[in-house]
């Protein structure tokens, strides 16, 4: 839950790092020279389509006209026609580019983007819930997008179409331009008040705005757990709360928007009323043309046109690197556990798994989670990991995929440190059954080739026969569609198709984490016999609550408070008396 500080814990006032996230966008714009090209071909000849036509009417009014030729007028006025048709012309084709071109860049900064944030390590899911990641992912890609095909080109459109107007009213009147030049300063000043006071606002509603995000997310997902204990009025409120923030927040940022808006549009008439007043002076004196008035009238909107877009453009701006700064702070963070240059690649246990000496805690303030923990497994055999809730058995998990590293330790695979063994090929060697299951939608037969149609129908056949589970899956058949989180499943249910896609990838050795916790007792008898032939087979370890699936390891470890209290046979556990014996008995209702 959150409600007090920006998504990521970071101060609503931090300001963008604009020199770190335009190199970002220059990155992303790069692989898509060709397509900016283009827009800007299509800008350079909208743009001048657009600039012709004052000259073409200030044609037909001091020259056409007068001569009385309708030949030449019809023609003047076709020739304005035509020109206007062109613009439509080319600034459609302009659009359509800058559309095409946008989409591409945001498509690949997306892929990006996931594929950066699953390379991350676990403790980046904690630090980022999901729904504030999809908030990064969908929303701030969509305000990049808006940059890139609505300000990006446009701004340069404006800029040149300022500096060539201003030289084309310069040639015709340059007394007439520098007494509208004296306007300018004001709108720089202005604009100037405007990027400095700006900043820090768009920051915060773009915080405010994926924070909501999030927030629904997260309290969407837990829909059923908040009805059960009837927190629907709570959440209404704190999400009433941060509402109100956000609401005030944009209220400022618009408000500075809206004044900022109104000083620039002041200069129009203002303008105006320079031409009309001391333009008709020179008229009257015959210093400049009735034409000349009329071209400087048009183009005083291509004059201001781009000062008034200023204020559009530094709104989008500011939200565009607003939501680039964050993307920014994803893409440059870095995981924790990385490969060596040259890591050692494995295609599976060949020798055994060992911890020697192995010390683990989750942060510098914490306890530690596993105190001095060694053992061996050797190939092919099986060892079981019981004990108390919180006692540090899945942490065995966590350092044996390297999901964290140990602070003091060694964690050797085949004799290799696992430092030096690919992340890829290590994940590849070694499967797991996590306790918490995650299925997608789709089939349930997908769902056991983990969505990859290269894997073939009979590994996943072999599989539910080796598991004994064919009863199960004719209730279930394999092409039942299975919806987002498996949820028109039971636990239970899932936790068996977890089981049987990791039997389904084949690999050797195995990791199952409390993986039939959930399991009815008759699906339990079906899977402690199908357990007991791929203790045979592979090597495994079981981590369980439930001593019933574990009663056939080689070794059965017990570790409680992080530290390995016993190690043995389930036999020879039951004979010292200890611990586990004690566990066992209790959970069998046996008396001493």
């Amino acid at each position: 839950m959150h409600h007090g500080q920006g998504d990521d814990g970071q101060d609503l006032k931090e300001k963008i790092n604009y020199k770190a996230t335009f190199r970002m966008l220059r990155g992303l714009m790069a692989p898509e020279r060709r397509g900016f090209a283009a827009a800007f071909a299509w800008l350079l000849l909208s743009t001048a389509m657009s600039l012709l036509s004052p000259i073409i009417a200030k044609y037909i009014i001091d020259a056409a006209i007068p001569s009385k030729n309708a030949r030449l007028l019809a023609a003047a006025v076709g020739v304005l026609l035509l020109n206007s048709l062109l613009f439509l012309a080319f600034n459609y084709l302009l659009r359509m580019r800058l559309v095409r071109t946008g989409q591409q860049i945001i498509t690949d900064l997306k892929k990006r983007m996931l594929a950066h944030m699953l390379a991350l390590d676990m403790p980046f899911y904690s630090e980022f819930p999901v729904g504030r990641l999809t908030a990064r992912v969908q929303a701030d890609t969509s305000s990049l997008y808006e940059l890139f095909t609505e300000t990006t080109v446009t701004i340069f459109r404006d800029i040149l179409m300022f500096f060539v107007t201003f030289s084309v009213m310069f040639y015709f009147s340059p007394r007439l331009t520098l007494l509208l030049s004296s306007v300018f300063p004001l709108a720089m000043a202005v604009g100037f008040i405007f990027l400095r006071r700006s900043s820090s606002m768009f920051v915060t509603v773009r915080k405010l705005a994926s924070e909501i995000s999030g927030f629904l997310t997260e309290h969407i997902n837990a829909a059923a757990l908040l009805q059960a204990f009837n927190r629907e009025r709570m959440t209404e409120e704190k999400l009433d709360a941060i509402n109100k923030k956000k609401f005030d927040a944009e209220f400022a940022a618009e408000l500075m928007s809206i004044i900022f808006f109104l000083s620039i549009i002041l200069l129009s008439p203002v303008s105006i009323a320079i031409i009309l007043g001391v333009g008709g002076t020179w008229a009257i004196a015959h210093a400049i043309t009735i034409g000349t008035l009329v071209m400087f009238i048009l183009y005083i909107d291509k004059l201001f046109e781009p000062v008034f877009r200023l204020s559009e453009h530094i709104s989008i701006i500011q939200r565009s690197f607003s939501a680039g700064h964050r993307i920014h702070r994803i893409l440059e963070r870095r995981p924790a556990i990385t490969d060596i240059p040259q890591p050692r690649y494995i295609r599976s246990v060949k020798e055994g798994i060992e911890f020697r000496n192995v010390w683990m805690r989750y942060s510098d303030d914490a306890q530690w989670a596993l105190k001095d923990v060694s053992f061996s497994l050797p190939r092919g055999k099986s060892m079981a990991i019981v004990g108390e809730t919180g006692g540090g058995k899945t942490t065995v998990t966590n350092l044996l995929f390297k999901f964290y590293a140990p602070q003091k330790g060694k964690i050797l695979i085949d004799g290799t440190d696992l430092s030096d063994i690919g992340l890829n090929s290590l994940r590849t060697a070694i499967g797991l059954v996590h306790q918490d299951i995650y299925l997608f939608p789709g089939t349930i037969m997908q769902n056991l080739k983990m969505m990859d149609d290269a894997i073939p129908d009979s590994m996943v056949h072999d599989a539910i026969k080796t598991m004994g589970l064919e009863a199960f899956f004719r209730r279930h058949g394999l092409e039942k569609q299975i919806v987002e989180k498996g949820v028109n499943l039971s636990e239970g249910e899932r936790q068996i198709i977890s089981l049987v896609r990791a039997m389904t990838l084949d690999q050797d050795t195995l990791v199952l984490d409390e993986a039939t916790s959930h399991i009815d007792p008759y699906t339990e008898r079906l899977i402690n016999t199908a357990m007991r032939s791929l203790l045979k087979q592979k090597t495994m370890i079981v981590i369980a609550h439930r001593l019933s699936t574990v009663l056939n390891a080689d070794n059965i470890l017990l570790i409680s408070g992080g530290e390995v209290k016993e190690s043995g046979t389930h036999a020879r556990l039951l004979e010292k008396g200890g611990i586990y014996s004690k566990f066992y008995r209790l959970q069998f209702g046996e008396s001493d």
